[in-house]
């Protein structure tokens, strides 16, 4: 890669980390997408699952006073299931199938965000349980865990600072397991910790730029912020499926 590779690359990851500083999840939505024209997937996923853990534990040691309650420890042993079935179909599974079936979702979830979609939560428990499970496999995946979460938790109507840290630890759980996983099935390369650690100091910056953002917004903005993340996150996928499909790239 080029020096005009590199600040694309680098901008990307700017304004990824500012999405995850202001709204708590969003990094992988916004720069999977992106970042694929430069590297491919399999070595991608790596690294962002890498980018979302050092980011997430960057935004929970800025809400310390928060504790980590049951939910959050359901959410994430649940969801350390799913990130290890997930990391072995990415083992398995076709490139352009995984890249189809994340922009699917990230589709169908936003504009079911869009409408105003809520779920009814009769039973936390089972709902934390469900919840888990389909994050961690598609994190496990894609890396790309947040708008199956992020609707559970609107539904829960968690206000931004709580919305913010149940991702953060969850996200701090999940990466690891998966990291781990990567790394017993060969995933984790040279060129992972290459590629993180060029792109790490500015990863941080953004946090924090995203972290100031987040005291100037409303709710109302933070949760359609992150709708409209998602959604556009979704559609720059499926376009770039559709273009490998059709030999475009």
């Amino acid at each position: 890669m080029g020096i005009a590779d590199w600040i694309i690359i680098l901008s990307i990851v700017f304004v990824s980390g500012v999405i995850k500083g202001t709204t708590g999840f969003g990094f992988a939505l916004f720069s999977l997408p992106l970042l694929i024209h430069f590297i491919p997937i399999k070595t991608l996923i790596p690294v962002i699952t890498l980018f979302n853990l050092f980011s997430s534990f960057q935004i929970a040691i800025q809400t310390r006073r928060l504790k980590i309650s049951r939910r959050i420890i359901m959410l994430s042993l649940a969801g350390i299931t799913g990130v290890i079935v997930g990391g072995l179909v990415l083992k398995f599974i076709s490139e352009r199938w995984l890249e189809l079936m994340t922009a699917t979702m990230l589709i169908v979830l936003s504009l079911m965000f869009l409408t105003g979609f809520r779920f009814k939560i009769r039973k936390v428990k089972r709902g934390n349980l469900i919840a888990g499970l389909i994050c961690g496999f598609l994190g496990g995946s894609t890396s790309v865990s947040g708008p199956p979460l992020a609707l559970f938790l609107t539904s829960l109507r968690l206000d931004t600072e709580h919305f913010r840290f149940t991702f953060a630890w969850y996200s701090i759980i999940t990466a690891a397991v998966a990291l781990l996983d990567y790394l017993k099935i060969g995933l984790i390369i040279p060129e992972t910790f290459r590629l993180f650690f060029i792109s790490f100091p500015v990863l941080i910056l953004s946090i924090q730029f995203g972290k100031f953002l987040s005291k100037k917004i409303s709710q109302r903005i933070f949760y359609l912020s992150a709708i409209l993340i998602s959604l556009l996150a979704g559609l720059l996928m499926l376009y770039t499926c559709i273009g490998k499909c059709l030999k475009l790239y």
